[in-house]
């Protein structure tokens, strides 16, 4: 047997695909015509349980994912794991920094040395925050699947989905 629908790569989204600059060269039809829903890129209103870090991350990352097409407001869950691991890590990070060489390693009640708490908060946000972004092409790895576009009429005007994407590195 050849295998099922769920073998091979993951189809790209049609915006991910014209970011890259449409290596396949597919046409324009077969790009929109992929079985999957099309939803309008919107930025999602930001959850009111995020803490003051995760919301200021929030507002410093929406506007730039919109524009590059990658927010639509079904991913409000996703950038929300994003944007509070964010906040948690940043916590954990000042923290340690307060506590200087105890914010890394505690000592247990037998005497051994161990990863102190707020370590190991800050590698498990960090871990949330790698796996969530990379949804949203925010670490390296994750833009190096997207690709860098090619705009070619586009650099005749101003445009702010090519200025944006540049700035990431796309």
């Amino acid at each position: 047997m050849a295998g099922n629908k769920n073998s091979g790569r993951r189809p790209l989204p049609a915006n991910v695909h014209a970011l890259r600059g449409n290596p396949s060269k597919k046409p324009g039809h077969e790009l929109h015509d992929n079985g999957a829903p099309s939803l309008k890129v919107e930025a999602p209103p930001c959850p009111a349980f995020l803490t003051k870090d995760a919301k200021a991350e929030w507002r410093r990352i929406v506007k730039d994912l919109e524009i590059l097409g990658l927010l639509t407001k079904v991913d409000r869950a996703e950038l929300a794991v994003y944007c509070q691991a964010w906040g948690d890590w940043k916590q954990a990070r000042e923290k340690i920094a307060e506590l200087g060489d105890s914010g890394m390693v505690a000592n247990t009640p037998s005497g051994y040395k161990q990863m102190s708490v707020w370590m190991q908060v800050a590698n498990r946000a960090e871990e949330r925050m790698r796996s969530a972004g990379s949804s949203f092409g925010l670490n390296p790895s994750a833009r190096a699947k997207l690709g860098t576009g090619h705009v070619t009429q586009g650099e005749l005007f101003p445009n702010e989905q090519a200025e944006t994407a540049r700035k990431y590195g796309l």
